[in-house]
C-alpha cells in the first residue's frame, strides 16, 4: 500500500508541468532572396512525434495543432508550445506552400527556451489559359490540376503523378488560374465536375447502347498521360495561353453490393471509385454515391481503365456519445466482359461474357473496365476498432 501511495503521489507531482514541458518560438517570413515581409502568412506546426504534454482526458476532443498568422512585419511568436519536434507548414495565397511532398522542414522546440524559426517563402508561378468541351465551348466548372512526376523507383518503368496543389475551377468563359507553383515542370489536366465526391445515391444511369463520357484530359488535349505536354514555369511567373479540348470516351457501368463481415447488406454507404496509384497517377475520385438500402450502388459514366473501389459509413452514436466507423475493401479484380479472380495478388482463369459477374473473394483488389459494364462488385465491410 504505501509503494502504491507513493507512485500515486509521484505521478500526481507530475502532472502539472506544463510550464517545464513546454517553449517558445518566434519569427519572422521574408521573401526568398529579399527582407521583405510577408504579412498574413498562416504557419501551423504539425507534431512529428510524441510531445512533453500530459495524456488527453478521456472524451476530450483532439487537440488542434497550434497556429499563427505573421503580422504587417512579417513577425509570429507561438508561446508555451509543448516540447517535441514539429513539422512547420507556412501558407499565402500568391506563394509556394512552405512543406512540399518532396521536402519537410521541422523545428524542435525545447522546454523552457525560445526557439528562432526565420522563413523565406518563394513567389508562386502561374499557369493559366482555357479548357473547351469537344465541341469546341467554353467549358465551366472544370476542375484544373499541375502535376509533377515524381523520381522512378527501381522496378518502376512509368514516373508517378501527383497534384502540387489544390487547382483551380474554370469559370463560365472556360478560363482557369493555378497559382502558387514552385519553379519547376508540370503537366496540366483537366476533370470533370462529376469526378468528384460524393453524389448521391448510386443509382444506374439512363440506359442505352452508345454511352460516353468527358474524361480527365491532359494538355495539350490527350487522355494519355504518356503524352500530355510539359509546361516549364520560372519562380514568380506566369505562363498563360495553355488551351485545350476535353476529350470524350466510351462510359460504362460498375454495380454492386456492400455487405457486412456476416454478409447482409449495407445501407447508406458511401462508396468511392479512385483511379489505381500503381497506374502512375493520382486524380482523385472518378466517380462516387451511396448505396441503397438493400446495399446495392451503381457508378456510371466510368471511362474504361483500372481503378481501386473502396466504402465508407459512420455507424449510430452509441450511448456514451461517442461514433465508431467502419472501413471496407474492395472485392475483386474486375474485367469489363471477362471475371478475373485474385488471390495474393495473383491472377486467376478468366471467363468471357458480355458482362462481368464477379465471385465472392473478400480482399482487397481492383476493378478493371474494359469493353463493358462490370457487375457484381462485392465490397465487404469490417468494423473498424
Amino acid at each position: 500500500m504505501i509503494v502504491i501511495f507513493g507512485l500515486i503521489v509521484a505521478l500526481s507531482s507530475q502532472t502539472p508541468q506544463t510550464a517545464e514541458s513546454t517553449g517558445r518560438i518566434a519569427g519572422r517570413v521574408t521573401v526568398e532572396g529579399t527582407n521583405t515581409a510577408v504579412a498574413g502568412v498562416r504557419i501551423i506546426l504539425i507534431p512529428a512525434g510524441p510531445l512533453m504534454r500530459p495524456p488527453r482526458p478521456a472524451g476530450q476532443p483532439l487537440r488542434p495543432p497550434p497556429q499563427a498568422v505573421t503580422d504587417q512585419d512579417g513577425r509570429f511568436v507561438f508561446d508555451r508550445i509543448f516540447a517535441g519536434t514539429y513539422i512547420v507548414s507556412a501558407e499565402k495565397t500568391g506563394f509556394v506552400p512552405f512543406n512540399q511532398p518532396d521536402q519537410r522542414h521541422t523545428v524542435e522546440v525545447v522546454a523552457g527556451r525560445a526557439t528562432a524559426l526565420d522563413l523565406q517563402l518563394q513567389r508562386g508561378a502561374v499557369v493559366s489559359g482555357r479548357v473547351l468541351d469537344p465541341s469546341g465551348e467554353p467549358m465551366a466548372d472544370v476542375h484544373v490540376m499541375a502535376l509533377r512526376r515524381s523520381p522512378t523507383s527501381p522496378g518502376r518503368t512509368v514516373a508517378r503523378l501527383f497534384p502540387a496543389g489544390p487547382g483551380a475551377q474554370t469559370n463560365d468563359i472556360g478560363e482557369f488560374r493555378v497559382s502558387g507553383l514552385a519553379a519547376g515542370e508540370y503537366c496540366v489536366a483537366a476533370m470533370p465536375r462529376g469526378q468528384f465526391p460524393f453524389g448521391g445515391p448510386a443509382v444506374a444511369p439512363p440506359t442505352g447502347n452508345a454511352r460516353t463520357t468527358i474524361t480527365a484530359t491532359f494538355y495539350p488535349g490527350t487522355t494519355d498521360e504518356t503524352a500530355a505536354l510539359p509546361v516549364a514555369v520560372a519562380a514568380g511567373a506566369e505562363v498563360g495561353n495553355i488551351s485545350f479540348t476535353m476529350q470524350s470516351a466510351a462510359a460504362f457501368r460498375i454495380s454492386g453490393i456492400v455487405v457486412d463481415e456476416n454478409g447482409d447488406p449495407v445501407g447508406d454507404a458511401m462508396v468511392m471509385m479512385m483511379g489505381d496509384p500503381r497506374s502512375g497517377m493520382f486524380m482523385g475520385p472518378v466517380g462516387s454515391g451511396q448505396s441503397r438500402a438493400d446495399g446495392r450502388f451503381t457508378i456510371g459514366e466510368v471511362p474504361a481503365g483500372s481503378y481501386r473501389v473502396t466504402a465508407s459509413v459512420p455507424l449510430r452514436m452509441n450511448g456514451s456519445g461517442r461514433g465508431r466507423f467502419v472501413t471496407f475493401g474492395t472485392g475483386p479484380i474486375v474485367s469489363g466482359g471477362a471475371a478475373v479472380a485474385a488471390s495474393g495478388g495473383g491472377v486467376g482463369a478468366v471467363s468471357s461474357g458480355a458482362v462481368a459477374s464477379v465471385p465472392v473473394i473478400d480482399q482487397a483488389t481492383d476493378v478493371v473496365v474494359t469493353d463493358a459494364d462490370v457487375t457484381g462488385v462485392r465490397v465487404a465491410v469490417r468494423a473498424s476498432a
